[in-house]
């Protein structure tokens, strides 16, 4: 039960950033590749990219969505857990990345 209230405020809250930032989303737009191997290390799910403490995640349609170790790093990881739970939409088009590293 207490995962499902988990999910149910992530996906709630990485709605509302979305939302908040839908006024951006076209001029938002970051072209950043995933990292191809080595020293970068993938998660299971192939939307999370680490390397020295730092973490480059990607929406399910591969639109790069923010870093985690950077200052706003609580935010991104709210939002990729909304972004797993979702099913795929393109978030990170969404995200203000002017705020949100």
């Amino acid at each position: 039960m207490r995962q499902l209230r988990v999910l149910a405020t992530a996906g709630g809250l990485a709605a509302a950033a979305v939302l908040g930032a839908s006024g951006t989303a076209s001029a938002d737009h970051i072209d950043r590749p995933k990292p191809a191997g080595p020293p970068w290390s993938a998660s299971p799910d192939g939307l999370t990219y680490c390397f020295a403490g730092y973490c480059d995640n990607w929406d399910k349609l591969d639109n790069y969505v923010c870093t985690t170790g950077a200052p706003t790093a609580l935010i991104c990881d709210v939002i990729m857990m909304g972004v797993r739970a979702l099913p795929p939409m393109d978030i990170g088009d969404l995200v203000p990345h002017e705020f949100i590293a």
